[in-house]
């Protein structure tokens, strides 16, 4: 053990009577400990709210979609999909998306964005399965059966703002597709269907709840015109999101026009954005936690230099450089911004394990979807922290090791009795 390293270690003990620096050592160790969990609670919690909405989010849409320009139809979605093997996806699948007026048998109507899936493929690509509410086995009922009508599966705030529910009776209406000569000729003459609703979801999503129904691919393609093979856009699914972009180039460059290429980084980027920096805000605030403890650090060091003057005029005396002197109460605040530090990020772990194995703290479900606070802790963040805490600490201990080492050992010893 070096020799600054002991001196350190011992007057980190105190040894007055009234053990004052033992136990003011012992809060600011406290508020290292307080400022190290919370910020690593904190963070999690913001890293699993994060990821609860980018899984809803992208879960319900796609991670890469492939579409025409001019939202012209692709005619042969079924050899695009094929071309699309070449590549590193997990699955692909046609959509038929269109935007048309819902209408009840109470004549209350609402524009709404209609999906037409094929809901074999569509369930590989999509997690709007997991979100149906009424069948137990997560799977669609869209065709019709038996003389029925063809299903159709709308948003639980869609629904209940339109006044339906499971078995009843709704219809789809639509004008587009129609050419200008038709319409001078025969006037506009919307298409309708009638579909029976065959199930509700809920994702979380207000966008998604409030705005969206699915129904089979082959009665979208009549009710949007757009043929009977036709599609608007290929889904794709991934195993890494983070290659998502990637994909997306590739794609862009290899299939060219009159197709292009997006992916779900584009979808919402403002939201995402603004996560981001809720994440880094947060952050930032409860790092004050950590300053208010080096400033306790600091003036542990000013009074043990206070205290223990005529010790270093002692040491000083005895030969210690001042670069000596200054290391000691250095290594004073590294030790007490390391052990708290470390203490921190063993608290925080342990708080935020038992929160992701028994949900100990529950939130209203009707409010926020989940039940339980939900925490993501990565790696990143306790490396982030634990430098950003260590640093702090460390800075707060160089003032008060200078004045230490600026002692002269005459001025230091002068009033040794």
């Amino acid at each position: 053990m070096s020799f600054e390293l002991f001196v350190a270690r011992r007057y980190l003990q105190s040894k007055q009577r009234s053990g004052f620096l033992s136990v003011i050592t012992v809060i600011a160790l406290g508020g290292v400990i307080l400022g190290v969990a919370a910020l690593i609670i904190m963070l999690s919690v913001t890293n699993g709210f994060s990821g609860e909405v980018r899984s809803r989010l992208i879960g319900m849409d796609a991670h890469v979609s492939v579409q025409r320009f001019y939202d012209k139809p692709i005619d042969a979605p079924a050899d695009l999909i094929d071309s699309l093997a070449a590549y590193d996806i997990s699955a692909a699948a046609p959509v038929a998306k269109g935007k048309v007026i819902l209408v009840t048998d109470d004549e209350e109507m609402d524009g709404v964005f209609v999906w037409g899936i094929d809901t074999a493929s569509f369930s590989q690509v999509s997690d709007l399965p997991r979100h149906l509410r009424y069948d137990s086995q997560k799977q669609f009922h869209l065709t019709p059966e038996d003389g029925r009508k063809p299903g159709i599966v709308l948003g639980a705030y869609l629904a209940n703002r339109m006044g339906v529910g499971l078995g009843d009776t709704v219809f789809l209406m639509t004008i587009g597709n129609q050419s200008l000569e038709d319409i001078m000729m025969g006037g506009i003459s919307p298409k309708i269907d009638a579909f029976e609703v065959t199930d509700i979801f809920e994702s979380g999503m207000y966008h998604f709840d409030d705005n969206f129904a699915f129904i089979a691919i082959e009665q979208a393609r009549q009710l949007l015109r757009i043929g009977a093979e036709g599609a608007t856009a290929i889904h794709i699914r991934i195993d890494n999101l983070d290659e998502a972009t990637q994909l997306r180039e590739r794609l862009s460059e290899d299939l060219g026009y009159p197709y292009y290429t997006t992916d779900w980084t584009q979808q919402f980027p403002e939201l995402f954005e603004w996560m981001e920096l809720e994440k880094w805000v947060i952050f930032i605030a409860l790092s004050l936690i950590i300053v208010v403890a080096a400033f306790n650090i600091m003036s542990i060091l000013s009074m043990s230099i206070l205290i223990k003057t005529p010790e270093i005029g002692i040491l000083r005396a005895m030969g210690a450089r001042s670069g000596g002197i200054s290391r000691i109460f250095v290594l004073q605040g590294l030790f007490i911004g390391v052990f708290g530090t470390s203490l921190g990020c063993i608290v925080g772990l342990i708080i935020c394990t038992l929160q992701d194995r028994f949900q100990i703290i529950s939130i209203p479900s009707d409010i926020y979807i989940i039940s339980s606070l939900p925490v993501d802790m990565q790696v990143t963040d306790f490396l982030l922290v634990s430098s950003i805490s260590v640093l702090i600490c460390f800075l707060a201990a160089i003032l008060p090791a200078r004045k230490a080492a600026s002692l002269q050992p005459v001025d230091a010893i002068r009033y040794i009795m």
